[in-house]
C-alpha cells in the first residue's frame, strides 16, 4: 500500500463572518462550492467513500488513486471532518491560488477547527475540492 500523504491546502486566517466583497467569489459560485463541501461532509458521516471521493478534484483523485486510499487518508489526518457535532460555513475568499472556502468545524470532543478548502473547477467547470487545511481555533485545549 502506498504511503499516505496528508493533503495540505492554503494557510490563511478566515473571519467567522461571511462578507461578500470584491475579493469574494460570486454568490452563485459560493453556493455551489458550499454544496460540494456539504456533500463531502455528509458522505464522510455516512461512510460513503464513493460520494466523498467524487467531490475531490481530478488532481486529488489521481494522487490517492482510489476511494479506499482517499478515505484512509481522511481518517488518518482529517478525523474531525467525519461526523462533526456541527459545522458553520464561513464562505469563500479569493486568493492568488484561487478561492478558499472556510468552514468552522465543531468536533465531537468539543474542539473547534477552521477547515480551509481550496476549490478548483474540473474539466466540466464544476467546483471540486483541491485540498483542505485544518487549523485548530486558538484557545482550544490540545
Amino acid at each position: 500500500m502506498k504511503k499516505l500523504i496528508r493533503t495540505v491546502g492554503l494557510v490563511l486566517v478566515l473571519s467567522p463572518v461571511t462578507v461578500v466583497a470584491a475579493d469574494s467569489p460570486a454568490s452563485a459560485d459560493a453556493e455551489l462550492m458550499q454544496g460540494v463541501i456539504s456533500r463531502q461532509l455528509d458522505a464522510f458521516a455516512r461512510g460513503d467513500a464513493t460520494t466523498a471521493f467524487a467531490q475531490a478534484s481530478p488532481v486529488i483523485q489521481a494522487k490517492f488513486e482510489s476511494e479506499e486510499i482517499f478515505m484512509a487518508m481522511v481518517r488518518q489526518g482529517y478525523g474531525v471532518l467525519i461526523q462533526p457535532q456541527r459545522v458553520d460555513f464561513l464562505g469563500p475568499k479569493e486568493t492568488s491560488n484561487g478561492p478558499v472556502f472556510g468552514v468552522q468545524v465543531y468536533a465531537r470532543d468539543g474542539s473547534s477547527w477552521i477547515a480551509a478548502y481550496q476549490m478548483v473547477r474540473d474539466q466540466a467547470q464544476n467546483w471540486r475540492i483541491n485540498g483542505c487545511q485544518l487549523m485548530r481555533v486558538a484557545g482550544q485545549p490540545i
